[in-house]
């Protein structure tokens, strides 16, 4: 047995672990042999888990109470039907059974997952349990991964087969867009990483543009505050969040505030009532010709950053979104130190020397590949108290 596992989805699996690191604070993160699979160590309270699925960008599906299995040899087969029998004997579970199979990262030899889930379902039925595939009261969730040969059995929580629908909701489809935004999948993401799990905070989104955070804040019914300097973008990215809710009424959002104001002056630009009650910024800064005028790249992201101590929580935190130059060695997740980090606005030493004095520390930093001569850093960084 190997306790409760969570598939994560395979768009960026390194950084659907740090998501699913911030949205479990309580719970320690357990690497197994597949990028795609992670035990969740410690007490898991099932309802607030089946919430987090339904929100989360990159976790797909939980198990429960997992049975895992490397698959070398014949033998594997008869072992794991043992245990998986086992499980099913021991189980409190009452009412309709039914198996959910799934392979990912490529298949394992001569192993068809519809049949194991079939052998599976005969063993409930010979148990007792009658067979429902459609709707059944307890479903067994059954993972065939190829990268690591190993199979995963589990109670499973909930699943998702598809990633929502976050093309129906990419830059070009909404009614007031710009050509260059953030996949929705990445804004989700970057929203739960700085935000943790759902609760009364609020996350911040200081230069919202098109308004990408926000409309998945509001989807997912997290409280938010965008600012935009401009009146353009703060009516564009209303008019994103009513045509992503599927309403002409701002009321239907009342955990979602979008104002005009400066992300270098918050203090005066956030209702009172938020100030400390903000747990996480995230940042996808402007480049090239920007509304703050004058101000040169890093010293907008200082002042930003200066300002949002004034209305921050004490253990909050911030994702920022930098563009770069993609390293030569494709990888998902990077080093601080490491010398791979080619920024295409300013030097990496200098701005990690920004976020030193600004007392923010870097917690991780992942890279998602655009294309040839284009990369996106995705900086996570936690507060420093100030002494």
């Amino acid at each position: 047995m190997a306790g409760n596992i969570a598939c994560l989805r395979g768009w960026h699996p390194a950084l659907a672990k740090a998501e699913l690191s911030a949205l479990f604070p309580n719970n320690e993160m357990i690497s197994l042999d597949s990028q795609r699979l992670v035990e969740i160590s410690g007490k898991l309270d099932i309802e607030k888990v089946t919430d987090i699925i339904q929100y989360s960008s990159g976790t797909q599906a939980v198990l429960l109470d997992c049975v895992v299995m490397s698959w070398n040899e014949e033998s594997s087969l008869d072992e794991f039907i043992s245990q998986v029998s086992n499980k099913i004997e021991n189980s409190d579970k009452a009412g309709t059974f039914g198996v959910v199979h799934w392979r990912q990262e490529g298949k394992i030899k001569d192993l068809s997952g519809s049949k194991l889930a079939g052998m599976i379902g005969g063993i409930a039925g010979k148990k007792g349990f009658t067979i429902d595939l459609d709707k059944p009261d307890n479903k067994l969730g059954l993972v065939l991964d190829g990268s690591s040969n190993q199979v995963v059995c589990g109670w499973l929580i909930d699943y998702e087969s598809i990633e929502g629908n976050s093309n129906t909701r990419r830059a070009t489809e909404r009614p007031f867009f710009k050509p260059i935004s953030l996949d929705p999948k990445l804004a989700r993401l970057a929203v739960n990483l700085a935000g943790g799990p759902l609760d009364e905070y609020a996350v911040l989104d200081p230069m919202t543009g098109t308004g990408g955070f926000v409309i998945e804040a509001a989807l997912i019914g997290r409280n938010a505050i965008a600012l935009d300097l401009e009146q353009e973008m703060v009516n564009g990215a209303m008019k994103n969040v009513l045509w992503a809710l599927g309403s002409e009424e701002i009321t239907t959002a009342e955990h979602i505030q979008i104002i005009r104001g400066d992300a270098t002056d918050l203090a005066n630009s956030i209702p009172r009532k938020w100030h400390q009650k903000i747990s996480g910024l995230v940042l996808d800064p402007p480049y090239g010709r920007n509304s703050h005028g004058s101000l040169s790249h890093f010293d907008l992201i200082r002042n930003t950053l200066i300002s949002y101590r004034d209305v921050a929580s004490e253990d909050a935190t911030i994702v920022l979104i930098l563009p770069i130059k993609p390293p030569q060695v494709k990888k998902l997740e990077l080093q601080s130190d490491g010398d791979e980090i080619i920024l295409l606005h300013g030097e990496w030493d200098g701005f990690k020397q920004l976020l030193s004095e600004c007392n923010w520390r870097i917690e991780g930093l992942w890279v998602e590949h655009v294309h040839s001569s284009l990369g996106r850093l995705i900086l996570h960084a936690s507060n420093v108290p100030l002494n």
